[in-house]
């Protein structure tokens, strides 16, 4: 039996990872450009365009303009504590998703980033609603999204740079 069968069983899950991202992202947003290579090896700022054009399109996820400025996003802490608030907002909507800050700002674990912006698609289109909304706490207020979602917008700011 050959081994290398693994490897390639993996980069075909990448491979319908990415199709399926590409189908679910394209019915919301038309930039930026959705390429396979790209979505094979994300970079942090076209994961922050793809969630900012999202918001800008849909209302989801709920953040504020210090966290839709990718400027206010440059080194490692910051862009983690971003990402940290995305899954936090999209796994708040649709239930869990293994996914690792760490890993998406390394480039690594790709099928999970991928399964993080389909599970941000579904959440912004009210597709992946898991459970009921639970009631605000401190510092969150219901909102009702562009899609007649409800949502939880956060009064909090995670982009910006402690320096």
């Amino acid at each position: 039996p050959n081994r290398k069968i693994t490897n390639a069983h993996k980069m075909g899950d990448l491979d319908s990872s990415v199709a399926e991202t590409q189908r679910v992202l394209q019915a919301i947003i038309s930039k930026p450009k959705l390429t396979e290579a790209l979505l094979k090896k994300p970079p942090f700022r076209f994961l922050h365009d793809i969630v900012s054009e999202v918001k800008k399109q849909t209302g989801f996820p709920p953040l504020d303009d210090a966290d839709l400025d990718s400027n206010n996003c440059k080194d490692k802490e910051s862009k983690i504590a971003y990402l940290n608030k995305v899954i936090g907002l999209v796994t708040g909507v649709t239930g869990p998703i293994t996914v690792k800050p760490q890993k998406i700002v390394a480039g690594m674990e790709p099928e999970n980033t991928n399964a993080l912006l389909q599970g941000l698609a579904k959440a912004a289109t009210g597709a992946g609603a898991a459970a009921p909304a639970p009631a605000p706490s401190s510092g969150a207020s219901l909102s009702t999204n562009a899609h007649g979602s409800k949502v939880l917008m956060w009064s909090t700011t995670a982009c910006l740079s402690s320096s």
